[in-house]
């Protein structure tokens, strides 16, 4: 009888307590764009620059919308999760280039107490380990390379039961050296099915490229010139960015803010006449420029 009550009494000890994830929102970015969350985790927005807002999409069946303003006046809004599943959100106005997405899980009685990761002969090594485990199956290890689309690569099995740490790890040998930015996640299933999402972490290629366009478009731009890109960040600062007619005379300047990993951005051109011109970018010491076409 002491064998059973054991391990049912550890477990009614086990408390899963709140996260606070906080969301930055500035230059027509949420800052992360994507977060894995268990259910009664606060979500906690924060403006930085800005009028934008944070508007459900789409959430749970049993989870309620929300709708609220983020700007120097109303600066911060806090959402609690209370239902297991994907959470989508948009800023109203500027739906084109501001969305998020949460996607939530039920906590499991196992007990993720470290993830990281670290680079071993130029590979994304990821370690974690788990301080409990009941009932545990297997962590599928995610992977993403903008940070919101995540695909499995691989399996490793858990121990299925255990109250002492147990430390684990994968080397994902699978990464194209042009690539200067990973996201990874694990996804703890048991042996019932049932899934518990971690944290996501990032993974910084050092043999990539010091490159800091990732991508611009459309090329040629619209009428409506909205100019989309992504863009590399090693640290927080402030992109500036110059566009330049064929004479060489400035048109444009404006500043996006960076945050660590890859970033989204928007450069509204709707009055800018049409003709050729040359776009500068400057971040970090790192200096690029490209030519684009406004129809």
């Amino acid at each position: 009888m002491k064998k059973i009550l054991l391990p049912l009494l550890i477990l009614l000890c086990i408390e899963s307590k709140a996260t606070t994830w906080n969301v930055t929102v500035e230059n027509f970015q949420f800052s992360p764009a994507s977060l894995n969350v268990i259910v009664g985790d606060v979500i906690h927005w924060t403006w930085a620059s800005g009028i934008h807002t944070t508007s459900s999409l789409s959430v749970p069946a049993a989870a309620s919308p929300w709708d609220s303003p983020i700007t120097s006046s109303s600066n911060t809004f806090d959402y609690t999760i209370t239902a297991t599943g994907t959470y989508t959100y948009q800023c109203d106005i500027h739906p084109l280039q501001m969305t998020g997405t949460i996607t939530a899980t039920a906590a499991l009685p196992i007990i993720l107490s470290s993830f990281n990761i670290a680079s071993k002969d130029g590979k994304p090594l990821l370690k974690w380990t788990t301080s409990t485990e009941i009932n545990s199956d297997y962590f599928s290890i995610r992977k993403s390379l903008n940070g919101t689309d995540f695909k499995e690569i691989a399996k490793v099995p858990t121990s299925g039961n255990s109250f002492v740490e147990k430390d684990y790890s994968f080397t994902d040998e699978q990464i194209s050296a042009s690539i200067k930015y990973v996201y990874y996640a694990l996804a703890i299933v048991d042996k019932d099915g049932k899934t518990q999402l971690s944290p996501i972490i990032i993974y910084k290629n050092k043999t990539a490229s010091a490159k800091l366009i990732i991508s611009l478009s459309p090329n040629p731009i619209s009428g409506m010139g909205h100019l989309m890109l992504q863009f590399n960040a090693d640290k927080t600062g402030i992109m500036q960015v110059k566009m330049t007619d064929m004479a060489g005379r400035t048109i444009l300047k404006t500043e996006l803010s960076a945050m660590p990993g890859i970033n989204n951005g928007h450069i509204h051109l709707g009055e800018i006449p049409a003709g050729i011109y040359t776009i500068y970018f400057s971040l970090a010491g790192i200096n690029e420029s490209y030519m684009i076409t406004k129809e």
